[in-house]
């Protein structure tokens, strides 16, 4: 006799089989295939911030490139972790919630690089407001295609709260990278405003609309 776990397996295969549409052909891919496709949309942004040259490689310094690579690791691990076959045991749903967390977290080291000359504003400088949204709304919005993609590639019947974590955690990785080949700043105060806020503001709106939705 099929246990739990394969009989709610295979109800969610016939959930998807069942299924018509962009969303559906999405979710019907294989994992490897849902995984390259989940990467290379920012691989395609990545190269579009590469070609422009806005922030050459060569002025990012050791630290930054360094941080940047673990940055790209992330995103490939978070990535995997949330397209993987369902259903999840506890342990592989506590690793997620690790992912997650991490990948809101590693941008932040990009506060322990040093400062250059560049972007040297502060708190008190004219238009320090108007860069920080600036960077906030070119990083989010670039990186909201990789969430909306992330949840329309899920299985689950119902979008956990853990996959949501995951996809908060792709935006924060993604926009992150773009920012850093994106804009010259490395004023920390700038960073923290206009770069690593990116994640927070994300979070705690998934959370607030998961909240709503389970309030309902």
């Amino acid at each position: 006799m099929p246990s739990g776990v394969a009989l709610q397996l295979l109800a969610t295969e016939s959930l998807i089989a069942s299924e018509r549409g962009v969303r559906a052909f999405l979710r019907s891919r294989s994992t490897r295939v849902r995984w390259a496709s989940l990467l290379a949309l920012p691989a395609l942004l990545l190269v579009r911030e590469l070609a422009r040259k806005r922030v050459p490689l060569l002025e990012l310094g050791v630290t930054r490139v360094l941080i940047g690579l673990g940055l790209l690791v992330a995103l490939a691990m978070v990535t995997h972790d949330a397209l993987r076959p369902l259903p999840i045991g506890r342990q592989a749903a506590q690793l997620r919630s690790v992912l997650a967390a991490v990948a809101w977290a590693l941008p932040c080291a990009l506060w322990l690089a040093p400062e250059s000359s560049v972007g040297s504003e502060g708190f008190s400088s004219d238009g320090f407001v108007l860069r920080s949204l600036t960077c906030f709304g070119y990083g989010s919005t670039l990186a909201a295609p990789a969430f909306v993609l992330l949840w329309a590639m899920d299985r689950g019947v119902y979008v956990t709260y853990r996959v949501w974590a995951l996809a908060v955690g792709l935006v924060a990785l993604v926009s992150s990278l773009i920012l850093l080949l994106h804009c010259p700043s490395t004023n920390r105060a700038h960073l923290l405003a206009g770069h690593f806020s990116i994640g927070l503001v994300w979070f705690v709106s998934a959370s607030l609309v998961c909240w709503s939705r389970r309030a309902r």
